[in-house]
């Protein structure tokens, strides 16, 4: 160790002192230009045309549970032994990890063990696959969910890709904004402002149908919008009105405003042809609306954040 005597160490002060009061007296710290981090996958430009209603089938119409048993659901497992099942793990109010327990919880982790439950006899016999909104077709095509709980709308065109339940959520799009921000809904938003949605969501079209002008952004997952718009870098995000809500339970400082702007019927996805799965699950469904286990979820999760009743269910079969 090297001492140093106290003369010395005075001196030292001294010249230091002398250096910073003959230094530039209007010296600033140098600005320096952070970039604003963005999520991978973000598109700026993305193919925004305006959806054109698909009247190609009656995409509501699933099929009948008839006499499908639990032994032929099961039969139709990858594994008999536990029901693999694609959720989401970040999205509040419909599919999170709680953080104060580490659990999974949300209204479509009650529709999935419910539906475990039916299958198996026991809600604990399941694999939970967390997935972006874009790999939900993927996992299923690839074998790798048994079938999919998460916010997923049935359309025609998703049809053509997978088997779906009969509707067990009714939800529409709307707008989340900061509470400052003036902006009162979709229509209202000008060219110059941007719109945040997911990329595999059924809103870039729709957002072109409601508002040309508008600029969309989209990203692989939704749940990034909700940064964007904290950044500034967005001025809006549009989806479905479930998803909003628990975005805006996290963030008191965003709103959801206007009217919904679509119609969007979540189903249970399973893999194309797996129908006995489907049919199982449609009275599994069925049985959970008629007992009150659905609307005791609803009131759980989504009734005070919405601040409405819930919309009725559209159950009606194929064959």
């Amino acid at each position: 160790m090297i001492r140093i005597a106290k003369p010395a160490l005075a001196a030292i002060a001294a010249c230091l002192v002398l250096a910073a009061c003959t230094g530039p007296a209007n010296m600033e710290p140098p600005e320096v230009d952070v970039p604003t981090p963005l999520p991978e996958g973000i598109d700026f430009d993305p193919d925004a045309s305006p959806a054109a209603a698909d009247t190609s089938c009656d995409p509501l119409a699933s099929y009948n549970p008839a006499s499908v048993t639990a032994d032929q659901a099961r039969a139709a497992l990858d594994d008999p032994g536990v029901v693999r099942i694609g959720i989401s793990q970040s999205t509040n109010l419909m599919g999170y990890r709680d953080p104060e327990t580490n659990e999974l919880a949300g209204f479509d982790i009650d529709i999935a063990k419910a539906m475990v439950q039916a299958i198996m006899g026991d809600a604990t016999k399941v694999r939970w696959v967390p997935m972006t909104s874009g790999e939900r077709e993927p996992a299923l095509a690839e074998n790798r969910v048994d079938m999919v709980v998460r916010t997923m709308s049935i359309t025609c065109e998703r049809w053509q890709n997978v088997e779906f339940s009969t509707e067990y959520y009714h939800a529409g799009q709307r707008l989340l904004v900061t509470k400052d921000s003036g902006i009162p809904g979709l229509a209202e938003m000008t060219a110059d402002q941007l719109v945040c949605t997911g990329a595999s969501s059924t809103s870039v079209g729709n957002i072109a149908a409601v508002n040309p002008e508008v600029q969309p952004v989209t990203v692989p997952d939704f749940n990034d919008c909700l940064v964007l718009l904290q950044q500034g870098t967005v001025d809006a995000v549009a989806i479905d009105d479930t998803i909003l809500a628990g975005m805006a339970v996290q963030d008191p400082t965003l709103q959801v405003v206007g009217e919904a702007f679509s119609v969007e019927s979540y189903g249970i996805a399973f893999q194309k042809g797996d129908t006995d799965l489907a049919r199982f699950v449609n009275g599994a469904l069925a049985a959970m609306i008629a007992d009150g286990r659905w609307q005791a979820s609803y009131d759980t999760w989504l009734a005070e954040p919405l601040a409405m009743d819930a919309a009725a269910l559209t159950t009606q079969y194929r064959d």
